[in-house]
């Protein structure tokens, strides 16, 4: 297994598409570097959930507003103290295990949308797929990976879920010259 502790070259990477053996899942590219974030390697679970809902509608969370990363807004929703709230969604993601890695999450918009562009074969193009980006009180983001456009959908209303997972993209070291 690669030691993901300080993140891993680009070399270490194997084909976009291809599942990445010891990490968990399918390899879907690199999120690029958004507002000084280092850039990720981005890692998609096979596994899913289905006719699962984003959680409680009319009030607006505390966290979860990151449309880069999912990481930050599903741990968010996961330890949310309002009332209680179920996050279903986020639950799912975060409790999702494979290959001995316990890090997934709920991705955020622009991760799905990573994955849109590079692995879209890999997900059910009649269905709608949770983000952990919250739109508002009562409506939360989501993917369709068919040819439908749905940007939203009611929070309580039920859609796919799939786990992921990111690793920091290392800089490869210069070449000696």
């Amino acid at each position: 297994m690669i030691d993901t502790t300080n993140g891993v070259r680009l070399a270490d990477a194997p084909k976009i598409g291809t599942y990445w053996e010891g990490q968990g899942g399918v390899y879907a590219g690199i999120m690029p570097d958004y507002e000084g974030t280092q850039p990720r390697f981005l890692i998609f679970a096979e596994d899913e959930a289905v006719d699962i809902s984003w959680g409680p509608m009319g009030t607006t969370e505390d966290g979860a507003h990151s449309h880069d990363y999912g990481a930050a807004n599903t741990r968010d929703l996961v330890n949310c103290r309002k009332r209680a709230h179920d996050h279903d969604a986020a639950r799912f993601a975060a409790g999702y295990e494979k290959d001995g890695h316990k890090d997934f999450y709920l991705p955020a918009r622009r991760e799905l949308n990573v994955a849109y562009q590079t692995i879209r074969e890999s997900f059910d193009e009649t269905d709608l797929y949770w983000s952990s980006t919250e739109e508002s009180a009562l409506t939360a983001r989501v993917r369709h990976f068919g040819d439908a456009e749905p940007d939203y959908l009611f929070k309580r209303m039920t859609a796919r879920v799939r786990p992921m997972r990111s690793m920091p993209v290392m800089e490869d070291a210069p070449a000696a010259g």
